[in-house]
């Protein structure tokens, strides 16, 4: 949840391409750097990694972002590992997120 709300910065519960654009830097991305993507295919590219593979409507829910580290978490074997790169990816706050597990 603390990564979701790091990312729908506008609150609506919908992660688009504006909430990326003050959370993400699509500058260090290679293939921006490159010249072989824009700004904006680099943003779609990263919210299509979460998005439904059913609806590639280039929005992410929150049930979409959960269901995307369910599959991730699945593939790791301890809770607390699984906070550690939570923590890591998102840099968030480790003592929020273990709150979250409670």
């Amino acid at each position: 949840m603390q990564a979701f709300r790091k990312l729908d910065r506008s609150g609506d519960g919908v992660v688009t391409i504006e909430d990326l654009r003050g959370v993400y830097n699509a500058k260090y991305h290679p293939k921006y750097q490159n010249g072989e993507w824009t700004e904006e295919q680099v943003f779609r590219t990263f919210l299509d990694s979460f998005d439904s593979p059913y609806d590639k409507d280039g929005k992410v829910t929150l049930e979409e972002f959960l269901n995307y580290y369910a599959g991730v978490s699945a593939s790791i074997d301890t809770d607390v590992y699984f906070i550690v790169m939570m923590n890591n990816a998102w840099k968030l706050s480790s003592s929020e997120a273990r709150d979250q597990l409670r």
